[in-house]
């Protein structure tokens, strides 16, 4: 309807609005650098032994 798509756009720009303010996404945990370490949770972690 209307009402649901102007609400939606509202949203979506405001919240693109956010995420440039704040400089994008975050890039936690989407480091390319930190899985070739083997910083992902797939592996077993020694701390937790």
């Amino acid at each position: 309807t209307n009402r649901n798509t102007h609400f939606m756009t509202w949203n979506l720009l405001h919240l693109a609005r956010m995420l440039k303010d704040a400089g994008g996404i975050p890039a936690h945990g989407n480091r390319r650098s930190e899985w070739d370490a083997g910083c992902s949770r797939e592996q077993a972690n020694p701390e937790h032994r």
